[in-house]
């Protein structure tokens, strides 16, 4: 008997499936929607990871979506990614057909920055 007839097992596959792992990486980031909030709290989360203050992260978004838009789509995609304070993330809830509004408004945000704010009259739209 030769080597090759001994234990030829093949690895078996995750039994997690793609999405699962994807929220489960997303989860290990250590990135929280805080408590402290204003409307999501994707910038108090981050501040807290970054060991920042939550003002600086707050001005950074707002400068973001005034130059361009970028703050919208990246907080939009935050919120919608993020695990809040219970684990909760929307588009892993949204993919199980628990679709919310907090959801709703965050692909909201995602979709009015890739149109660019068109016929919104938004500053980054010229």
């Amino acid at each position: 008997m030769t080597n090759t007839d001994t234990n030829t097992e093949l690895p078996r596959p995750s039994a997690a499936t793609g999405p699962e792992r994807f929220f489960g990486a997303l989860r290990r980031t250590g990135v929280v929607r805080g408590r402290d909030r204003w409307i999501a709290g994707v910038c108090g989360g981050l501040a807290q990871r970054l060991g920042v203050n939550p003002a600086w992260v707050r001005g950074a978004a707002v400068v973001l979506a005034l130059l361009g838009g970028l703050g919208l789509l990246l907080y939009g995609l935050a919120w919608a990614l993020l695990p809040d304070a219970t684990g909760r993330i929307e588009a892993e809830a949204a993919h199980r057909g628990d679709v919310s509004a907090s959801f709703a408004v965050a692909v909201g945000l995602v979709v009015v920055d890739l149109l660019g704010g068109a016929g919104l009259s938004l500053p980054w739209h010229w």
